[in-house]
């Protein structure tokens, strides 16, 4: 199976909810846009529009290898902007910048392409049970781009105080799968790493000059050249071990709770999470009213089965509380964040299954349907092709990546 053969495979309609306010000072714009990211788009508009780039104000990050529409709101102007791939109108007025929390998700229409007839018929078949008793709200591989390119999980490394290993990762570990420059580059630092001076004249700019200068005057003092390592790739690796701990915690959870026979598999390329094909009521019920959040070191861990399950995890990775504590680097913080451990599509319309006509003798599935913010469609989708926990797994997790991006960024929660 593949998604995003092409753009106007993948299709997000941002469901945001902002009240007009005629006497508004903020004007509010809906934003289409093929093969850009957010971020290039809204770069775009101040560009264009001669805007001052913090004034735009969105609610969330839409993919590049994807169509979009969200909306973004502008200070006292109302401006038009006509491009190829992006399209800016003004719809309104209110009386604050758009935010996240305005947001209660997105709408996706999605074509997944390359599909065998049986594989179309059972994703259509298993669609009424997910529709009914939802899907495990594991993070997907897009928060998991570190994995792909060989960087592991820094973060850990972090919390073990291993804090050279740590920077290594980051700044030192060249993908085994991108062709960019980047790649030479980090090779380069690896062969040389502990020379200082040659990888300051290596890898020059400002993501890489103040840590070399660091280095050279504290040549043993890792963790504080952390500290120049960018902010948001530093947070976004953060947050992606924060992610695998929180699936690994509620697949274990599962575990307890799903019987042998209803138990399916879900590859990702951090590992195969447990899922259900149907899910008794008395244990929907108990999974929809148990907290389950991100672990925290200063939280409270959520309600006590899922606590037990991620102390597990912690333990199995070899970490305590303490270690939250000791090993702290700026950026690379976590906080508790609530987050469902069940999440129910809204919205789902009848799949509809047909010839593809880019893959001769396979077929494609048409899917339209809601989820809340932070839910992963292509999590939805792994769930109705999953096969049985105790069927042989199969190594086509490249087929369902989400593509693009940056290692650990994930610019659509889809």
């Amino acid at each position: 199976m593949r998604l995003k053969t092409i753009p106007e495979d993948f299709r997000v309609r941002e469901l945001l909810q902002w009240d007009e306010v005629p006497s508004g000072d903020y004007v509010v714009h809906r934003l289409h846009k093929s093969k850009l990211s957010t971020a290039e788009a809204l770069a775009l508009i101040a560009r264009e529009c001669d805007v001052d780039r913090a004034d735009l104000a969105y609610a969330g990050l839409k993919d590049r290898q994807a169509v979009t529409d969200q909306f973004v709101s502008i200070p006292g102007r109302a401006v038009e902007l006509q491009l190829p791939n992006l399209r800016l109108l003004p719809v309104g007025t209110t009386d604050r910048p758009i935010t996240s929390r305005q947001s209660r998700g997105n709408a996706f229409e999605i074509v997944v392409r390359d599909l065998a007839p049986v594989q179309g018929a059972l994703l259509r078949r298993n669609l009424p049970s997910l529709v009914k008793t939802g899907f495990p709200n594991y993070f997907d591989d897009q928060r998991f781009g570190g994995v792909r390119h060989g960087q592991g999980f820094p973060m850990r490394s972090v919390l073990l105080g291993d804090f050279e290993r740590a920077l290594q990762q980051l700044i030192a570990e060249p993908s085994p799968v991108a062709i960019t420059g980047d790649v030479k580059l980090k090779r380069t630092l690896q062969l040389r790493w502990g020379d200082w001076e040659a990888c300051g004249r290596i890898a020059r700019g400002p993501a890489y000059g103040r840590l070399f200068d660091h280095l050279r005057q504290h040549p043993t003092d890792f963790r504080g050249a952390l500290e120049h390592v960018p902010l948001r790739q530093r947070v976004i690796h953060a947050f992606a071990y924060q992610s695998l701990l929180w699936n690994r915690a509620v697949s274990g959870l599962l575990r307890g709770g799903v019987p042998s026979a209803q138990r399916l598999r879900i590859a990702t390329i951090a590992g195969d999470l447990l899922a259900w094909k149907y899910l008794a009521p008395e244990r929907e019920q108990k999974l929809l009213a148990m907290r389950t959040p991100l672990y925290g070191p200063d939280g409270d861990g959520g309600s006590e089965p899922f606590r037990r399950a991620m102390a597990a995890e912690l333990e199995r990775a070899g970490l305590t509380r303490d270690d939250f504590l000791r090993h702290e680097v700026p950026g690379m913080v976590w906080k508790e964040e609530a987050r469902a451990a069940l999440v129910k599509p809204a919205g789902v319309q009848e799949a509809r299954v047909e010839p593809d006509d880019l893959h001769p003798g396979r077929v494609r599935a048409t899917l339209r349907f809601e989820l809340p913010r932070g839910s992963y469609a292509t999590m939805l989708i792994k769930r109705l092709l999953a096969p049985s926990w105790y069927a042989a797994p199969r190594d086509d997790r490249d087929d369902v990546d989400a593509r693009g991006g940056e290692p650990g960024h994930d610019e659509e929660r889809e």
